[in-house]
């Protein structure tokens, strides 16, 4: 009798670990700073990866990162190879509607940026090639500016600003903030065009519908985290006050 105790006793132990720990597959750009880069070794770093470390704590989850640079967002998450996109996306309408958006936990501004002299203004991108980071889904933002073949996505940032540099791009539409990483440790030099532009409702991390509990929680402590202070901790560290 006491044995068989013992058994439901472990067995229920278990039980509550499985329902109050998981381990969440988490993709990521392997190089997008200051939001997220990797080594070698496939160890993550940067304002996203500090972000979601602090989710898993405040969930009781274990977070796993995986890059999605060969699949894509929606291609790793349709597959199943992760359960959840850290990559930082603008929350749109015309995201389909088998995905679901966390809440915003960021504002999602765009910058255009060029090195040819013949672009003064954001007028002067029509007919223009446009480059763009391919996680950042921005396709749609684009053809309001240019022509859909002239919408040119590179799988890295290093690939998009060589194109700039060789002239085989006009100009490139970045995120602000890492526009401003960028031009902070002096990686480019390049003249903006026009003023930012908003790019959705915010950065959200982006999901599968199916996963809608598991952005339940996300949201829950993200507001937790902006409530406590947590958040802007973290936003400071890579962004500045």
């Amino acid at each position: 009798m006491k044995i068989m105790k013992q058994i439901i006793f472990l067995a229920l132990f278990m039980t509550n670990i499985l329902a109050y720990s998981a381990t969440i597959i988490v993709g990521v750009g392997k190089f997008a700073p200051p939001f997220s880069a990797g080594d070698t070794s496939n160890h993550y770093f940067g304002f996203c990866i500090d972000l979601m470390n602090e989710l898993c704590k405040r969930m009781n989850d274990t977070c796993e990162y995986k890059s999605i640079m060969d699949e894509g967002i929606e291609g790793s998450l349709t597959k199943e190879l992760v359960d959840i996109s850290l990559t930082p996306t603008p929350i749109t309408p015309d995201v389909s509607p088998e995905y679901i958006f966390s809440m915003p936990y960021m504002t999602s501004n765009g910058q255009f940026v060029t090195n040819n002299p013949n672009i003064k203004s954001l007028k002067d991108l029509q007919g223009k090639k446009i480059g763009v980071l391919e996680e950042s889904n921005l396709k749609s933002t684009l053809i309001l500016y240019t022509s859909i073949e002239n919408i040119k996505e590179f799988a890295q940032a290093n690939n998009l600003i060589e194109a700039l540099e060789d002239k085989d791009i006009d100009a490139i539409l970045f995120n602000v903030n890492i526009l401003k990483y960028l031009t902070n440790n002096q990686i480019i030099n390049f003249r903006p065009v026009g003023k930012p532009i908003n790019l959705g409702n915010g950065y959200g991390l982006l999901a599968l519908k199916k996963n809608a509990a598991l952005i339940n929680k996300i949201n829950k402590a993200l507001l937790q985290m902006e409530n406590d202070g947590t958040y802007e901790g973290i936003y400071n560290k890579y962004f500045g006050k």
